[in-house]
Order: structure tokens, then C-alpha cells, then sequence
């Protein structure tokens, strides 16, 4: 556990000194003129940190850290130090001990490894300069192994370039009598036809090379974040329903408006991906895998304009997608959370 902190620390840019005590990390990073200092305590292996150890803990590190002549390694001879935040971190330990050690001292959290949890108890603070998300993102070893490979990701980008490869040795992927004849959607097919099935074959079909990478490049971007935080079934489900969801918004609007175009293409399905994303980010307060609600939000506000504002662009498939994504992945994946 200690080494799976030490790297979660310093690749968010702290530094660490070894305590006074084997179980004992202090993770340090200076800002502008003072430091936050989190003092980790490895209660795994047995040790139990009484109120006494925590307030002795903080006081030496406020009296390392609180210095006018900087006496940290690194530090530059003289530069004073105006302010330091401490927060002592429990990693494990019993939950009566914890619970007690929380009640009786200021800015103590702890964190459940085996759970992959923060507690943060009653008088407690929120939040530490972004540390309560990073813990909460962060995964075991073993786990990150598991899931390395995007699997369903990588396996829809395959399918899809294959069926691009074969359609291309057959015909041309620019004929529209031929995208049609291999499994286009068409509104007429469809609905008078009852060629439902084009709902899905529509979606592994492009209209050239820039139509397929344009897809392919923004669902691996998107698809391999979204696989690693539900997972691959999940994951599966997700870009099925959004795919079968843009589809039918598409084929509904073209007969009711009577302007009729075969449409095809991925596009549907990736813009769900991008809103289950979304949903991710509103759990994890705006912020997941170095992209923000903000920026997404932007980007998906970016995108509709430009389809709307050009030609030969399926917008109601994209519209779909992107809702019937959002909803799908709100209800397979709620994260759990523990209150303040």
C-alpha cells in the first residue's frame, strides 16, 4: 500500500519523507509561500496511531516545514515559509480506533485500500487541494493490470475496420446504392420494409477513410476512459444502445419531416460514448481521467454546431447517441460515495 501512495503522490508533483516511525510518510508540496503536508499513516500491518502520536506527528512536521531558513532537503537556504496546511491520512485500521482518532482530532481522513474509499468523518474538511479525488481514483496495481486493455474498445474498432477492408475489396464505400445494398439505413427500408436490423448494421458502415478514422480516432480517445471506469460489459452495453438510440432518432425525424438520405456510420454510438463519459464526470464532481465537465461540455457544444452547420451530417443520430448514453450509463453505473 505504501508503494501504490508514494506513486500517487509524486505523479501529483509532491515530494515524501520518511517519518520517524516505519509506517510513517510525510508528503509535502510547496505553493506559492507556505506547503501542504499530508502525514500518511500505514495502519495495514498492525501499528494504530493514538490521538497523542497525531498531534505529536503534525507538530513536527509544522515545526520542519514552518522554518524562515528552509531546512527541507532541496529547499532554498533563507526562502521563508509563511503557511503550512498538515492532514494526517489513516490508511486502514480498525474502524472503532479510526472513528475515535477522527473524533478527537482536527484534519484527519481516512482510507479504506480494500474498498478503494474515503472516510471523511463529522467537523472534518471536504476536500484537501484535490486529494480526496485522487484517492478516490486511484486503483490497486493488480487491478489497473487487469483492465490495461481496453477490450470492448478495441474490439469494436476492429469490427469496424474490417467491415470498412471487406466492403471496400466488394465495392466502393462512397456508392450509396452500395452502402445501402450492405446494410445503410434507409427510413423507407426500414419502417415500410421492416428492415429493422439496418438500426444496427447502419453503424459499422462508413463513408470512406475520414469517415471511419474521424470515428474510430474519438471513440478509442473517449471509449478506452469510459471501459476502464465501467468496464467491458458495461462498456458493450453502452455503445449498443447508443448506437441502436441515434439510429432511431435519425430514421423518426427523416419520416417525419419526409426528407428521406441513407445515413451510416459510427457516429451515433460514439456521441452515446462521449455522454456516458459525461455522466462519469457529474460523479466525480467535474473532473476524471485529466478531462473536466467544462471542456467536454464545450467540446459536445462544438461538435453539434458544426453538424448543424454543414451538410451531409446525420445531427439527429449524433443527438440520439448522446442521450440515450447518458441515460443508459446513469443506470448501470452508480459509484458509491461516503458523506461528509
Amino acid at each position: 500500500m505504501q508503494r501504490e501512495l508514494e506513486r500517487l503522490f509524486l505523479n501529483a508533483g509532491y515530494r515524501m519523507l520518511r517519518g520517524r516511525r516505519e509506517e510513517l510518510r510525510i508528503y509535502y508540496r510547496y505553493y506559492q509561500e507556505g506547503f501542504h503536508a499530508v502525514i500518511a499513516a500505514d495502519q495495514t500491518g498492525g501499528y494504530e496511531m493514538t490521538p497523542e502520536q497525531q498531534r505529536y506527528e503534525e507538530e513536527w512536521v509544522m515545526g520542519n516545514f514552518y522554518h524562515p531558513q528552509g531546512i527541507l532537503p532541496d529547499f532554498p537556504d533563507g526562502f521563508p515559509v509563511y503557511h503550512v496546511e498538515a492532514l494526517t491520512l489513516l490508511v486502514g485500521g480498525a474502524q472503532e480506533q479510526v472513528r475515535a482518532l477522527c473524533a478527537s482530532c482536527k484534519n484527519v481522513w481516512a482510507y479504506q485500500p480494500g474498498l478503494h474509499r474515503v472516510l471523511i468523518y463529522e467537523n472534518q474538511p471536504g476536500e484537501f487541494y484535490g486529494l480526496r479525488r485522487m484517492l478516490e481514483e486511484m486503483q490497486p496495481t493488480e487491478k489497473r493490470k487487469k483492465i490495461s486493455l481496453p477490450y470492448t474498445t478495441t474490439g469494436i474498432i476492429a469490427v469496424n475496420v474490417l467491415v470498412y477492408l471487406l466492403m471496400e475489396l466488394l465495392g466502393s464505400t462512397y456508392d450509396v446504392s452500395f452502402v445501402v445494398r450492405a446494410g445503410g439505413m434507409y427510413p423507407a427500408l426500414v419502417a415500410e420494409g421492416h428492415q429493422w436490423w439496418r438500426l444496427i448494421t447502419a453503424g459499422f458502415i462508413h463513408f470512406g477513410a475520414a469517415h471511419l478514422v474521424n470515428n474510430m480516432v474519438i471513440l478509442y480517445g473517449i471509449g478506452e476512459r469510459l471501459e476502464r471506469s465501467v468496464g467491458a460489459l458495461r462498456m458493450l452495453l453502452i455503445y449498443f444502445v447508443s448506437l441502436l438510440g441515434g439510429s432511431i432518432c435519425s430514421c423518426a425525424m427523416m419520416l417525419m419531416t419526409g426528407d428521406y438520405a441513407v445515413s451510416a456510420g459510427a457516429s451515433g454510438a460514439v456521441y452515446g460514448v462521449i455522454g456516458g463519459f459525461l455522466w462519469l464526470l457529474i460523479l466525480h464532481k467535474g473532473h476524471l481521467e485529466g478531462i473536466t465537465a467544462r471542456r467536454l461540455v464545450f467540446s459536445i457544444a462544438l461538435m453539434i454546431y458544426f453538424g448543424f452547420s454543414s451538410s451531409g451530417v446525420d445531427n439527429w443520430a449524433h443527438i440520439g447517441g448522446l442521450i440515450s448514453g447518458f441515460l443508459i450509463t446513469a443506470i448501470l453505473y452508480h459509484r458509491k460515495r461516503q458523506k461528509d
